[in-house]
């Protein structure tokens, strides 16, 4: 079977034509980590007998009872398979921190041994965004390397140094990732104003990624409680981009050591016993596409197979109308199907 025609189903359920099949939902926590996960298979199948598909939640306040991520778990499970979706406390909080790469390589050792969850030989690693490029670093390392069978990473980063100024330069078109930056690091090159701005920036975050408006929206009433310095600070973000690139900067120069490397597949990618199917948006206001290209140039010279595609379908993971985005389906069902293909074969 062509990879194209095994996400047929998966893309036609996204697109609202086709019924997603009885799925058994099941709420868990895992048994060596004690984390939080949803575990979802066709109902009627046992999930030993079928691959597994680990799928890491990105930076969402929601964590894995976010709408998007339970869709997409939903439409992979729905193709027959065992999908696991754990929650990681830091990434649901907002954080940039070096340990997620440990507790995702973690959670793949530990999902890998609980074989009751899947049939034991066939795992795959599916996230977006910062999570599949951390997820990337996780999955080349010498003791998992060869429990993942094949991975796929939307809108992912290689290198953390290019990837800050960008999410910077389009702070107009979507501000979300800056928020989430500054509220990480803004301690580091404005001290005296992080403990005012940080919860301002916090909850900036989640009025954006939550949909929060007018007077549901809490960051301005919070902002309002701030110094007139705060208020400036603030204010100048949004109007400034000078200041934003500057403050791009500052953000690099001023975090921890080493961070934005060890961050980064760029520095940190060993080697991946299992292809990769890279999908990016091909407007992505946060996560440049150059960076998956760069992804390519990696695995080429680690000679990593992978399948790379574009696409007008979805922006930063999250899927626009098929019906509007038409000729952006071809690259879902390349990547989506090789993945898929990878893992199953």
């Amino acid at each position: 079977m062509k990879p194209y025609v095994l996400a047929i189903p998966l893309v036609l359920s996204y697109a609202g034509l086709k019924q997603k099949k009885s799925l058994e939902r099941k709420e868990l926590q895992l048994p060596e980590t004690g984390r939080r996960a949803f575990h979802f298979y066709p109902t009627g199948k046992n999930p030993e007998s079928l691959p597994g598909v680990y799928i890491q939640h990105g930076m969402s306040a929601m964590g894995i009872d976010d709408p998007r991520i339970l869709e997409l778990a939903e439409n992979i499970a729905s193709s027959n398979h065992s999908v696991i979706l754990p929650e990681l406390p830091e990434v649901k909080g907002l954080k940039i921190e070096e340990k997620t790469i440990s507790n995702i390589q973690n959670l793949m050792l530990e999902i890998n041994s609980t074989k009751r969850l899947f049939n034991g030989n066939q795992l795959g690693y599916l996230s977006a965004s910062f999570s599949a490029g951390m997820g990337l670093i996780a999955a080349s390392r010498s003791n998992t390397r060869d429990k993942i069978k094949s991975s796929m990473a939307i809108g992912a980063y290689c290198d953390f140094l290019d990837t800050v100024p960008f999410v910077f330069s389009n702070y107009e078109i979507d501000p979300y990732a800056v928020y989430v930056i500054l509220y990480n690091f803004i301690h580091r090159f404005e001290p005296s104003l992080s403990e005012e701005l940080e919860p301002v920036y916090y909850e900036a975050a989640l009025d954006n990624g939550l949909k929060r408006i007018g007077n549901e929206a809490f960051a301005l009433t919070l902002l309002e409680k701030t110094s007139n310095r705060a208020k400036e600070f603030f204010s100048q973000v949004g109007r400034d981009g000078n200041f934003r690139k500057e403050l791009a900067k500052r953000v690099l120069d001023t975090v921890p050591k080493n961070l934005p490397e060890n961050l980064s597949p760029f520095y940190q990618l060993e080697t991946l016993a299992g292809p990769v199917s890279l999908l990016h948006g091909k407007t992505d206001p946060v996560i440049s596409p150059e960076e998956s290209e760069k992804l390519t140039l990696l695995f080429q010279k680690k000679q990593i197979p992978y399948v790379y595609r574009t696409s007008t379908a979805l922006t930063h993971g999250d899927s626009l109308p098929l019906h509007s985005q038409i000729f952006g389906v071809p690259a879902l069902l390349q990547t989506f199907g090789s993945f898929l293909y990878w893992l199953d074969r």
